[in-house]
């Protein structure tokens, strides 16, 4: 999972992610910014990998918010080679 994680690290590096409406909202709702999601996958490791389709996947990252908050954010990799952060929540 270590060269899933640095994958993600290059492309929010070279600003190739983008974030659904839902985690743009979740990340307001509890107290997040762009920052702080960059700064769990730097910080980050890859939890947990869910599957939804045959050969789909979605990854769960666990890294800190700059204020040393815990959270999660789900991705996963487009079609077009995008990382799409789907959801973002603080973990207790």
């Amino acid at each position: 999972m270590a060269a899933i994680i640095g994958n993600f690290r290059r492309k929010i590096a070279l600003g190739r992610y983008e974030l659904t409406s839902h985690a743009m909202e979740e990340m307001e709702n509890d107290g997040f910014t762009i920052v702080d999601c960059k700064s769990a996958v730097y910080s980050g490791k890859v939890v947990a990998t869910q599957r939804h389709g045959p050969g789909k996947s979605k990854q769960v990252i666990e890294g800190q918010a700059l204020d040393g908050r815990n959270m999660h954010l789900i991705c996963r990799l487009t079609e077009s080679g995008k990382l799409r952060i789907i959801t973002i929540f603080e973990v207790p």
